[in-house]
């Protein structure tokens, strides 16, 4: 992925006559680096700040314009992913990487924080995280809410599926979502 086009405040920023303190930079830019990701993915762009990871999606020419359209922050290249991020994408705790969900509204907290529960090999329908965070007649919500989550695979919500059986829509596609479930051993399409 080429490098994204250079942000007009970052550059703006770059000009000014006295540098500013090194702590200020990490609260206005987002640091993102690229890491290895299950398969089918391959590779997955990882946005971060101070406080932990804000954005995960795959890498390509898109990845800095959604970025921008999300957050509105200038983004810019880091050496590495914060500690912990490719172990939790390939099987460690993906609990143990902290993660930077400022700006969610509290329902969509509610529904990350249900889905960051299911356990790999475990699927859980909509319904199950609706009931879950007390709001039972608020599935399509959920779905909604899970379908803007800014840290998948980190947050598993490809471990939600629709309470007739089909497997539903995935931010990475539904094909993608198959085969993260039927590498961790869930149980679909009636079989492990």
């Amino acid at each position: 992925m080429p490098d994204p086009a250079p942000d007009p405040l970052t550059t703006a920023l770059a000009g000014l006559a006295v540098d500013a303190p090194p702590h200020l930079l990490d609260r206005v830019a987002v640091r993102w680096a690229r890491v290895p990701a299950p398969a089918p993915l391959g590779e997955v762009a990882v946005a971060f700040t101070d406080r932990g990871v804000c954005y995960l999606r795959t890498t390509g020419p898109d990845f800095a314009a959604s970025f921008h359209r999300r957050f509105a922050r200038p983004l810019l290249p880091a050496d590495h992913a914060p500690d912990g991020v490719a172990d939790a994408l390939h099987g460690g705790d993906p609990g143990a990487v902290r993660l930077d969900l400022t700006g969610l509204r509290p329902f969509q907290a509610d529904v990350l924080t249900a889905a960051r529960a299911i356990a790999p090999g475990e699927i859980r329908p909509y319904a199950w995280i609706a009931r879950r965070i007390g709001r039972p007649r608020a599935v399509r919500a959920v779905g909604t809410a899970l379908g803007t989550n800014p840290v998948p695979l980190l947050i598993p919500c490809h471990r939600v599926t629709r309470s007739d059986g089909g497997i539903g829509e995935y931010v990475f596609g539904a094909a993608a979502k198959a085969a993260l479930l039927h590498a961790e051993g869930a149980p679909i399409g009636g079989t492990p």
